[in-house]
């Protein structure tokens, strides 16, 4: 499982846990959330947001 953080978007700075290891880990209101290979200062996975 993978600890993830949101940014950008409507759901800036929303944390979740997945066990995607690429790809879209969340879409929402028009937004595509896509895991991407950095982490934050925790350790975390960012996923970018992308509107759709």
């Amino acid at each position: 499982m993978t600890e993830v953080i949101l940014m950008y978007g409507p759901a800036h700075g929303r944390t979740l846990t997945t066990e995607a290891a690429e790809g879209e880990v969340l879409r929402e209101a028009g937004w595509s959330y896509q895991l991407t290979n950095d982490l934050d200062d925790h350790g975390r996975r960012i996923a970018k947001a992308y509107m759709d």
